[in-house]
């Protein structure tokens, strides 16, 4: 008898540790996109309030693997787009288009910032897209 419940908690840490592992691995962060501002005047662009189509994210170490949703307030999916600038001149240097979300995780080079740009117009497959204001979800695995 106690060999036999001996045997069934080490089968079940054995299945466990595995699971317990990975979820270590994976970190979440969120960040706000606003493109819409509430104060535009009719007669021409406004310099007041806040303006933001992208989120910039900072990998840590030993995360090589990106996973993004992005959560429109319109209810619609959100074109965005993945970058990274490797060499600090201001232009994205990688490119990953997305629409609503990742389909698989995206690998990155380590030590640059991740930006996600929300885009206007619809997804490459022709589903209908907006950019309001809503959120940007990365989960970093290794």
């Amino acid at each position: 008898m106690t060999r036999k419940l001996f045997s069934l908690i080490l089968a079940t840490l054995v299945v466990a540790l595995p699971v317990v592992s990975q979820a270590k691995r994976a970190r979440t962060e969120t960040g706000e996109y606003n493109t819409i501002r509430a104060d535009t005047d009719p007669n021409g662009p406004s310099t007041k309030g806040h303006l933001s189509n992208g989120v910039d994210f900072t990998p840590r170490k030993g995360e090589r693997f990106v996973s993004v949703v992005l959560a429109d307030k319109s209810g619609l999916p959100t074109r965005a787009v993945i970058q990274q600038d490797y060499d600090g001149d201001g232009v994205a240097d990688v490119s990953t288009e997305m629409c609503g979300a990742t389909d698989a995780p995206v690998a990155f080079r380590k030590g640059i910032d991740l930006i996600v740009l929300t885009q206007e117009g619809p997804c490459e497959d022709g589903t209908a897209a907006t950019s309001t204001f809503g959120t940007v979800t990365a989960t970093f695995t290794r």
